[in-house]
């Protein structure tokens, strides 16, 4: 694979930027980063980021919309448990302007009453919605960072938000602007558009951040917990590391792919053999710092939990058989040649390497560290998660 277009620099602010130039193609796509350890009361980041949407300079948000619809883009904001993001895929005709109007946004700082009346409704709605559905799984996977400031609702309370001093609204505002700030390029950009950036993003005064350590709080490790009752039962099984580094961190993608990605990953062939044959294993892990939880869920009738849960010991084992490399290359190593045909999908790309890095990563930096990897290597990795703190949840309905 060809990554000659490839280039990661600093900007003058200290804000890092890695972009890929495809001038074949006909659009280019933008995000940027914006990191920040949730010190502040839960759901204000959420806050902030609406906040964004309503100003930008004179334009309130019906303008701000507008504009993006006269474009043909739309500018998309989401918050996360560690960061913010804003992404955009434009023609590259009206990429300068797009922009323009997102660091109009982001560098907006003066808001008022009538901005926050019109957001605290909207995210009540979003509470609601979280809420109105069954999302135990998630609500358990978030509660089991032993740095408890990553286990509050990125949502919060709507009531308690209502309550927000300006002054903590403003501060948590002025924390997202830090060094650690990332920007991503892709696509069929030109040299007036790299300027453009380093002329808006690039001239943003940033901090350097100075994170608090994480609370010393009691840790809950027992190995079997019960979530409701009733007839039908999610397992949730989740193996928590402490200290993951680079390599767990870059193979966990790998392991996770090759044994719950498709009918011939290795959970569903061990699973399906011992009796249990599930349409969906839901495999996933998160990374926030050097912490990794790894997790996989599925569904049983409660009858047969005596059958199942002794099964979870002989996954382990057999998981360390797992043809790694023959499941995932061509999937996650070969096919890296797509998202060099998609700057959308390679931005996003771009922003789930960082997230599981705390750092932004190329693709050529993944490609060469992910392209020596040996079955040996990943079913290394693999017992080192099957040997953490293991627990089980049985979330009844």
């Amino acid at each position: 694979m060809d990554f000659s277009a490839e280039k990661s620099e600093k900007l003058k602010n200290g804000a890092h930027m890695i972009s890929y130039r495809a001038p074949h193609l006909h659009t280019v796509a933008f995000s940027v980063v914006l990191p920040f350890v949730p010190e502040y009361t839960p759901g204000v980041y959420h806050l902030v980021e609406h906040l964004f949407f309503e100003r930008a300079g004179e334009r309130r948000a019906e303008e701000i919309n507008a504009e993006m619809t006269s474009r043909g883009s739309e500018i998309n904001g989401y918050t996360s448990a560690s960061y913010m993001c804003f992404n955009f895929v434009c023609r590259q005709e009206v990429f300068r302007p797009q922009l323009r109007l997102l660091h109009s946004m982001l560098t907006h700082r003066d808001y008022g009453d009538e901005e926050l009346q019109k957001v605290l409704p909207v995210i009540h709605n979003e509470i609601f919605e979280s809420d109105f559905y069954d999302g135990r799984a998630g609500d358990v996977l978030c509660d089991l960072w032993f740095d408890s400031r990553y286990a509050s609702s990125v949502l919060g309370d709507s009531g308690i938000l209502e309550r927000v001093a300006d002054e903590e609204i403003a501060s948590a505002r002025e924390s997202l602007f830090s060094e650690d700030m990332c920007l991503f390029l892709a696509g069929s950009f030109e040299e007036e558009d790299v300027r453009e950036i380093y002329d808006t993003f690039g001239e943003i005064p940033l901090k350097k951040r100075e994170d608090s350590p994480p609370r010393k709080e009691e840790r809950i490790t027992k190995p079997l917990n019960r979530v409701g009752g009733g007839r039908e039962l999610q397992v949730l099984v989740t193996y928590h590391v402490e200290r993951a580094d680079y390599e767990l961190k870059m193979a966990a993608h790998w392991l996770r792919s090759a044994l719950f990605d498709g009918l011939d990953a290795s959970a569903f062939r061990y699973f399906d053999g011992k009796g249990f044959q599930f349409y969906s294993i839901d495999g996933n892990y998160n990374i926030r710092g050097d912490e990794l939880i790894f997790s996989y869920l599925v569904h049983i009738e409660k009858s047969d939990k005596k059958y199942f849960l002794p099964l979870v010991d002989g996954f382990e084992r057999a998981a360390e058989k797992t043809d790694f490399v023959s499941l995932v290359r061509p999937y996650l190593y070969d096919n890296l040649v797509f998202l060099f045909d998609n700057p959308e999908r390679l931005c996003a790309h771009y922003v789930d390497a960082w997230q599981d890095m705390s750092a932004p990563a190329t693709l050529r930096e993944e490609a060469e560290f992910c392209g020596s990897f040996t079955n040996e290597q990943l079913a290394a990795n693999w017992r080192r998660i099957a040997r953490s703190l293991r627990r089980v949840f049985l979330i009844g309905r």
